[in-house]
Protein backbone atom coordinates (compact mmCIF):
# COMPACT_ATOMS: atom_id res chain seq x y z
CA UNK A 1 0.00 0.00 0.00
CA UNK A 2 1.30 3.36 -0.89
CA UNK A 3 0.97 6.24 1.53
CA UNK A 4 -1.18 9.14 0.42
CA UNK A 5 0.71 12.23 -0.60
CA UNK A 6 0.54 14.87 2.13
CA UNK A 7 -0.27 12.37 4.94
CA UNK A 8 2.99 13.14 6.74
CA UNK A 9 2.25 16.85 6.45
CA UNK A 10 -1.17 16.38 8.07
CA UNK A 11 0.40 14.45 10.95
CA UNK A 12 2.99 17.17 11.51
CA UNK A 13 0.31 19.88 11.62
CA UNK A 14 -1.79 17.84 14.06
CA UNK A 15 1.26 17.27 16.29
CA UNK A 16 2.06 20.98 16.32
CA UNK A 17 -1.52 21.89 17.30
CA UNK A 18 -1.52 19.35 20.16
CA UNK A 19 1.81 20.65 21.48
CA UNK A 20 0.49 24.22 21.41
CA UNK A 21 -2.61 23.20 23.39
CA UNK A 22 -0.41 21.39 25.93
CA UNK A 23 1.77 24.47 26.43
CA UNK A 24 -1.29 26.70 26.94
CA UNK A 25 -2.77 24.32 29.55
CA UNK A 26 0.57 24.06 31.40
CA UNK A 27 0.97 27.84 31.54
CA UNK A 28 -2.59 28.36 32.83
CA UNK A 29 -2.19 25.70 35.54
CA UNK A 30 1.27 26.78 36.72
CA UNK A 31 0.72 30.55 36.49
CA UNK A 32 -0.03 31.05 40.23
CA UNK A 33 3.29 29.38 41.09
CA UNK A 34 5.15 31.70 38.76
CA UNK A 35 3.65 34.86 40.29
CA UNK A 36 6.08 37.35 41.88
CA UNK A 37 4.62 36.84 45.40
CA UNK A 38 6.06 33.35 45.63
CA UNK A 39 9.44 34.56 46.84
CA UNK A 40 7.85 36.43 49.79
CA UNK A 41 6.01 33.41 51.17
CA UNK A 42 8.83 30.87 50.91
CA UNK A 43 8.25 29.48 54.46
CA UNK A 44 4.53 28.83 53.85
CA UNK A 45 3.26 25.78 52.04
CA UNK A 46 2.68 26.12 48.32
CA UNK A 47 -1.01 26.47 47.66
CA UNK A 48 -2.27 25.60 44.20
CA UNK A 49 -5.81 24.46 44.95
CA UNK A 50 -8.34 25.24 47.67
CA UNK A 51 -7.09 22.51 50.04
CA UNK A 52 -4.83 23.51 52.93
CA UNK A 53 -2.85 21.16 55.17
CA UNK A 54 -4.00 21.62 58.79
CA UNK A 55 -1.56 22.31 61.63
CA UNK A 56 -1.26 19.36 64.01
CA UNK A 57 0.22 21.25 66.98
CA UNK A 58 3.32 19.17 67.63
CA UNK A 59 6.92 19.69 66.86
CA UNK A 60 8.92 17.04 65.05
CA UNK A 61 12.08 18.04 66.87
CA UNK A 62 10.76 16.74 70.21
CA UNK A 63 11.78 13.22 71.13
CA UNK A 64 9.09 10.71 71.44
CA UNK A 65 8.94 8.83 74.75
CA UNK A 66 8.13 5.17 74.23
CA UNK A 67 7.22 3.23 77.38
CA UNK A 68 9.29 0.09 77.90
CA UNK A 69 8.09 -2.84 79.97
CA UNK A 70 9.74 -3.03 83.38
CA UNK A 71 9.43 -6.79 83.83
CA UNK A 72 10.12 -9.26 81.09
CA UNK A 73 12.03 -12.34 80.18
CA UNK A 74 15.65 -11.99 79.23
CA UNK A 75 16.43 -14.45 76.50
CA UNK A 76 20.15 -14.48 77.33
CA UNK A 77 19.91 -15.55 80.99
CA UNK A 78 18.93 -18.90 82.40
CA UNK A 79 16.31 -19.20 85.11
CA UNK A 80 13.14 -20.95 86.09
CA UNK A 81 10.78 -21.44 83.16
CA UNK A 82 7.58 -19.43 83.24
CA UNK A 83 4.47 -21.08 84.61
CA UNK A 84 2.48 -22.74 81.86
CA UNK A 85 -0.86 -21.24 80.95
CA UNK A 86 -3.88 -23.47 81.53
CA UNK A 87 -5.43 -25.18 78.52
CA UNK A 88 -8.66 -23.32 77.80
CA UNK A 89 -9.97 -25.74 75.22
CA UNK A 90 -13.05 -27.63 76.39
CA UNK A 91 -12.50 -31.24 77.30
CA UNK A 92 -14.43 -33.63 75.14
CA UNK A 93 -16.24 -36.28 77.10
CA UNK A 94 -16.43 -39.76 75.62
CA UNK A 95 -19.64 -40.55 73.79
CA UNK A 96 -22.32 -42.26 75.85
CA UNK A 97 -22.68 -45.99 75.40
CA UNK A 98 -25.33 -47.10 72.92
CA UNK A 99 -28.76 -47.79 74.38
CA UNK A 100 -29.51 -51.42 75.05
CA UNK A 101 -31.37 -53.21 72.32
CA UNK A 102 -34.99 -53.81 73.28
CA UNK A 103 -36.17 -57.35 73.64
CA UNK A 104 -38.53 -58.33 70.84
CA UNK A 105 -42.18 -58.32 71.80
CA UNK A 106 -43.92 -61.59 71.04
CA UNK A 107 -46.97 -61.36 68.82
CA UNK A 108 -50.35 -61.80 70.43
CA UNK A 109 -52.81 -60.14 72.79
CA UNK A 110 -51.68 -58.94 76.22
CA UNK A 111 -54.50 -59.28 78.78
CA UNK A 112 -54.13 -58.80 82.57
CA UNK A 113 -50.33 -58.89 82.43
CA UNK A 114 -50.14 -62.14 80.38
CA UNK A 115 -49.86 -63.08 76.75
CA UNK A 116 -52.87 -65.29 76.35
CA UNK A 117 -54.02 -65.01 72.72
CA UNK A 118 -52.19 -65.27 69.40
CA UNK A 119 -52.36 -62.29 67.05
CA UNK A 120 -55.73 -61.87 65.33
CA UNK A 121 -56.11 -62.98 61.70
CA UNK A 122 -55.66 -60.33 58.98
CA UNK A 123 -58.81 -58.71 57.59
CA UNK A 124 -58.72 -59.28 53.81
CA UNK A 125 -62.14 -57.97 52.76
CA UNK A 126 -62.63 -54.57 51.09
CA UNK A 127 -65.12 -52.15 52.72
CA UNK A 128 -67.33 -50.69 49.97
CA UNK A 129 -69.70 -48.55 52.07
CA UNK A 130 -72.88 -48.79 54.11
CA UNK A 131 -76.63 -48.99 53.62
CA UNK A 132 -79.67 -48.29 55.77
CA UNK A 133 -80.58 -45.62 58.31
CA UNK A 134 -78.09 -44.15 60.79
CA UNK A 135 -79.61 -46.12 63.70
CA UNK A 136 -79.23 -49.49 61.90
CA UNK A 137 -76.39 -49.35 59.34
CA UNK A 138 -75.34 -52.35 57.25
CA UNK A 139 -71.71 -52.68 56.11
CA UNK A 140 -71.02 -53.78 52.53
CA UNK A 141 -67.84 -55.83 51.89
CA UNK A 142 -66.30 -57.33 48.77
CA UNK A 143 -64.75 -60.81 49.00
CA UNK A 144 -63.32 -61.52 45.54
CA UNK A 145 -66.40 -61.64 43.25
CA UNK A 146 -68.88 -61.90 46.17
CA UNK A 147 -70.54 -58.93 47.91
CA UNK A 148 -71.45 -59.32 51.60
CA UNK A 149 -73.98 -57.18 53.53
CA UNK A 150 -73.39 -57.44 57.31
CA UNK A 151 -75.32 -55.50 60.01
CA UNK A 152 -73.61 -54.21 63.19
CA UNK A 153 -72.97 -57.01 65.71
CA UNK A 154 -73.00 -59.86 63.17
CA UNK A 155 -69.99 -62.00 62.20
CA UNK A 156 -68.27 -62.16 58.83
CA UNK A 157 -66.74 -65.49 57.67
CA UNK A 158 -66.95 -66.76 61.30
CA UNK A 159 -63.74 -64.81 62.12
CA UNK A 160 -64.72 -61.14 62.31
CA UNK A 161 -67.44 -59.15 64.07
CA UNK A 162 -68.66 -55.77 62.75
CA UNK A 163 -68.49 -53.35 65.75
CA UNK A 164 -69.13 -49.92 64.14
CA UNK A 165 -70.07 -48.73 60.66
CA UNK A 166 -69.30 -45.23 59.38
CA UNK A 167 -69.23 -43.43 56.05
CA UNK A 168 -65.40 -43.49 55.84
CA UNK A 169 -64.57 -46.78 57.55
CA UNK A 170 -65.69 -49.74 59.61
CA UNK A 171 -64.44 -51.06 62.96
CA UNK A 172 -64.05 -54.83 62.99
CA UNK A 173 -63.55 -57.05 66.06
CA UNK A 174 -62.43 -60.67 66.15
CA UNK A 175 -64.32 -63.78 67.25
CA UNK A 176 -62.94 -65.13 70.55
CA UNK A 177 -61.00 -61.94 71.41
CA UNK A 178 -61.83 -59.20 73.93
CA UNK A 179 -64.01 -56.31 72.69
CA UNK A 180 -61.14 -53.83 72.88
CA UNK A 181 -59.14 -55.76 70.23
CA UNK A 182 -60.35 -54.11 67.02
CA UNK A 183 -59.14 -53.23 63.54
CA UNK A 184 -60.23 -50.08 61.69
CA UNK A 185 -60.74 -50.72 57.97
CA UNK A 186 -60.95 -47.64 55.70
CA UNK A 187 -63.29 -47.25 52.75
CA UNK A 188 -61.88 -49.03 49.66
CA UNK A 189 -60.98 -46.89 46.67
Amino acid sequence: MAAKPGANGNKAVLLAVLLAVLVVVAVVRLRPALAPGVEAGRGAALRIGSYAVPELGWDRSQRRVVPTPAVGRNLFTFGAPPTPTPDRRPTISPPPPPPPTPTPTPAGIYVNGKWILPPPPPFTLAYLGWLGPDRLPVAIFRDGDNVLAVPVGESVKQKFIVREVGPTGVTVGFVGYPTNVVNKVPLAR
